[in-house]
């Protein structure tokens, strides 16, 4: 099957859509409207869908390293993550690492590409599903 230019260039726009879709899904957590989350944007977004609490097996409301290992190990090394001392990682620190994370560049808020990421840790078989 060959497909005419005019196919190609919807197959294309088609594609592109999906990808700026994805990549924006989380806009109602764009406050200001800027096209980027801020830090508390994302905190504030991202703390509404409660995944702390499903890596929070035991409801201490912190994370031991057991709780990391059952699958946040791609955010980092549990020791390296307790960023206030007190022996575990609470939310504020996984919302904390977590941005930082995503925000590859270091510019302090996350572009429609680092949104990107956010949307595919998200996904059903991404590193936050659960």
């Amino acid at each position: 099957m060959t497909l005419s230019n005019a196919g190609k260039l919807m197959l294309l726009t088609s594609a592109f859509a999906l990808s700026v879709g994805s990549a924006m899904a989380q806009a109602s957590w764009d406050q200001n409207a800027d096209g980027s989350l801020n830090p508390q944007e994302f905190v504030s977004g991202f703390g509404a869908l409660d995944k702390f609490s499903t890596f929070d097996a035991d409801g201490s409301v912190q994370l031991d390293q057991a709780e990391w290992d059952t699958g946040l190990g791609d955010v980092g090394e549990y020791a390296n993550m307790d960023l206030n001392g007190d022996g575990g990682v609470d939310e504020a620190e996984f919302n904390a690492l977590l941005f930082n994370r995503y925000d590859g560049d270091g510019s302090g808020t996350l572009d429609a590409e680092e949104i990107a990421m956010v949307e595919a840790d998200l996904a059903e078989d991404g590193l936050l599903a659960r």
